[in-house]
């Protein structure tokens, strides 16, 4: 296959194009920076396309001829961000969709699979263990940024009815993994403090519970929604979440390390709790998932020095 991966400089870009290419694919790299996975391995295999995918040039060097999918990573992800500059972030997550939406509705039979996430639903369901927040859930988001993933979703979603197109939304919960010290996440920064011997902040009372899902889980997702059977929209999560006191306590163990903690306000817009149903996930034959004690174990294994 010939795949197009924008976003793939990024965290789970990179486990993404590393999986591509390790099983025999030719990958193009969109992204603003260059990705960290070209070198002997990829070689002859990756092509990079350094710029912003806003732009129609870039995506017209991104997009070409024989292209058999395209997996849409490339987004803004900031919760704050889209707070502060709803404009830039609908720029980022809808319109840029829709343009490369509309090149693979052109090259005719390309995939699409977009990188979504549960904050489209917000709290519009009752979270709770007898009420699971699945595919089901209405599109309720609390901020810019969930309104705008659930906008992407709804082109993927025409796209997929109106042109017959193999498109599929993967409403990712929290990813973490080897690579993740790239990120400004709760798992990372935790990682981190126990690797310097500092604290961090909490915020609120630390008891808002989120799911986490392991990298290599989310790369298969990608993998199989691409080759095709696969409903529009999936929830990709491990089924088993945890509230923040809880993975410190994870992680502590994982790590032997004493992470001081120290609690601050709450932000507004945050979810107070992320419980997903695996069901549609199960019945695709996708998992089990990588339990949690196990994938921070892996990811402590490979942190860098």
């Amino acid at each position: 296959m010939r795949v197009l991966v924008t976003g793939g400089a990024g965290f789970i870009g990179t486990a993404v194009v590393a999986a591509l290419v390790g099983a025999g694919h030719e990958v193009v790299v969109a992204d603003l920076e260059e990705p960290r996975v070209i070198g002997t391995a990829a070689a002859g295999r990756v092509r990079s396309v350094v710029g912003d995918l806003r732009d129609p040039k870039v995506v017209d060097l991104a997009v070409g001829e024989g292209m058999d999918a395209v997996m849409h990573l490339a987004a803004a992800t900031s919760v704050l961000r889209s707070v502060k500059d709803p404009e830039g972030v609908y720029e980022s997550n809808v319109a840029m969709t829709q343009q490369l939406l509309e090149r693979a509705r052109r090259l005719g039979g390309a995939a699409f699979v977009l990188a979504s996430t549960n904050a489209v639903v917000g709290d519009a369901m009752v979270v709770d263990d007898a009420h699971l927040i699945d595919e089901r859930a209405p599109l309720a988001p609390l901020t810019p940024y969930g309104a705008t993933k659930a906008a992407a979703e709804m082109l993927v979603s025409a796209y997929r009815r109106a042109y017959g197109m193999n498109a599929v939304s993967l409403r990712l919960t929290n990813v973490y993994g080897p690579g993740v010290w790239v990120k400004d996440g709760l798992v990372a920064r935790l990682f981190k403090a126990a690797r310097s011997g500092s604290g961090i902040r909490v915020n609120g009372d630390g008891l808002q519970r989120r799911d986490y899902v392991y990298i290599d889980d989310v790369v298969a997702a990608f993998s199989s929604a691409a080759c095709g059977g696969w409903p529009g929209t999936v929830v990709v999560g491990s089924g088993a979440s945890v509230n923040v006191l809880e993975l410190h306590d994870a992680i502590a163990r994982t790590t032997g390390a004493t992470i001081p903690v120290e609690h601050g306000e709450q932000p507004p817009g945050e979810m107070r709790a992320v419980i997903v149903d695996r069901a549609v996930a199960d019945g695709l034959g996708h998992g089990p998932p990588v339990g949690l004690a196990e994938g921070l174990r892996r990811t402590w294994a490979a942190w860098p020095d």
